[in-house]
């Protein structure tokens, strides 16, 4: 009996066209997933800047412009004011410390000056007075005492000679106790003329001191004044160019109102204003250096000035090695400020892509014509260079141009790379 044979339906030319389908799906697949869902964009490599990732020591520091001015500048007022009665020298003329620049004259200052005299003589003839009082009663009071003291040695001798005979009935009793009795008194007055002379010399003495006291106070007095009338002649506290001169004859000028201004001449420094970001970082004998004429001249910073102005804060720096001859007053220098030490690493040059993607990603070439969005952590940065911490190797190349037309796409086909 005949039985029908059932044919295999899964022959190898059904299952040779299977798996051909389902490679033809799984390329579809990854070609939607890579080229359909990924935002890819197709431009020339010339509009973009393309900068190398490699090994180098990354130099931290921030670009700041400077002025030059004058080391010190010291300014000319006019302490107790008074009329321009004579000026000396003319704006811009070099001077030497101690030169007499402008005289004023003020009235007011010279009535002082003679009353404190007036006032000093009458304390000094006072004074004079009284030590030649005290002297005078001294005398008087020791010739008293003499006198006194004399008189006690007579009626001592008195005393001894009629004593002997109080018995005998030669002198009468009564004498003798008369004699004892005025021998007491002479006693007891030497003691009280001798208090009195203490007293006196006590109180003479303190008179003698606040008078003293009084004197000193009054040469004080007329030191200032003689000094404020010393102070109408201006003179140069440095040696310097007069940069500044407002005196002229005749005019009147107020206590403290400013007459000019000398700045010194044997050096410069440089004054700076750093944003206010750097304040934690910057601080007194950091370095700087100053490209002027084509040359490098070193410098250093000796002065950080705490306040913030307009998100600034001022600095000074002078050079290192001597002022370069070319160097003027008021003139601008473009500065290279260290705020860090050189350290060594993988850095990339600095663009406009960091401010695109806040430092937080890049794109980075993995072949000449491919382009693609890589996470990667950067360190600081400065106007020439980035440095890399994380997700870039030495020889990777990034795109460093400006992001703003490139932000929305995943990856990037270079044209004419």
């Amino acid at each position: 009996m005949d039985r029908r044979v059932r044919s295999n339906w899964l022959t190898p030319q059904r299952l040779a066209a299977i798996a051909l389908s389902l490679a033809i799906a799984a390329a579809g697949v990854y070609g939607y997933v890579r080229y359909g869902l990924t935002r890819t964009l197709n431009i020339d490599a010339e509009r973009l800047s393309i900068s190398p990732v490699h090994a180098g020591s990354f130099h931290d520091y921030v670009p700041v412009n400077g002025n030059v001015q004058p080391r010190e500048t010291v300014y000319l007022d006019a302490v107790d004011g008074g009329q321009v009665v004579q000026v000396l020298i003319e704006e811009g003329a070099l001077v030497s410390a101690g030169q007499p620049l402008v005289k004023l004259n003020n009235m007011n200052l010279q009535l002082q000056v003679i009353n404190s005299e007036a006032q000093l003589s009458e304390q000094l003839n006072r004074l004079t007075s009284t030590k030649l009082t005290f002297e005078q009663t001294k005398l008087t009071h020791a010739r008293e005492l003499i006198d006194v003291q004399f008189q006690i040695d007579q009626a001592k001798q008195r005393l001894a000679r009629i004593a002997p005979l109080a018995n005998s009935g030669a002198v009468k009793l009564a004498d003798i106790e008369d004699a004892r009795l005025e021998l007491l008194r002479l006693e007891q007055l030497k003691i009280e003329l001798a208090r009195a002379t203490k007293v006196d010399a006590e109180l003479q003495l303190e008179q003698i001191v606040q008078l003293d006291r009084a004197v000193k106070g009054l040469n004080a007095n007329l030191d200032l004044a003689r000094e404020n009338l010393d102070n109408l002649v201006i003179k140069a506290p440095i040696a310097g160019h007069v940069t500044s001169l407002e005196a002229h004859l005749g005019e009147s000028k107020l206590p403290g109102q400013r007459l000019g201004q000398i700045d010194q001449v044997d050096g410069f420094k440089v004054v700076t204003l750093v944003d206010e970001h750097y304040l934690a970082r910057v601080s007194a004998g950091q370095n700087a250096t100053a490209d002027i004429g084509g040359t490098e001249h070193r410098m250093r910073l000796t002065k950080v000035y705490p306040e913030v102005r307009d998100r600034q804060f001022k600095v000074d720096l002078v050079f290192l090695d001597a002022t370069p001859s070319s160097v003027r007053r008021g003139q601008t220098l473009q500065l290279r400020l260290e705020i860090g030490a050189t350290s060594a690493g993988l850095i990339v040059a600095n663009g406009a892509f960091y401010d695109d993607t806040g430092g937080q990603w890049a794109f980075v070439l993995v072949d000449d014509r491919n382009v693609e969005r890589r996470t990667i952590k950067f360190g600081r940065r400065n106007p020439e260079q980035i440095q890399v911490l994380e997700g870039l190797r030495d020889g990777e190349r990034i795109i460093t141009s400006s992001y703003e037309t490139l932000k929305q796409f995943d990856r990037i086909e270079l044209r004419g790379h």
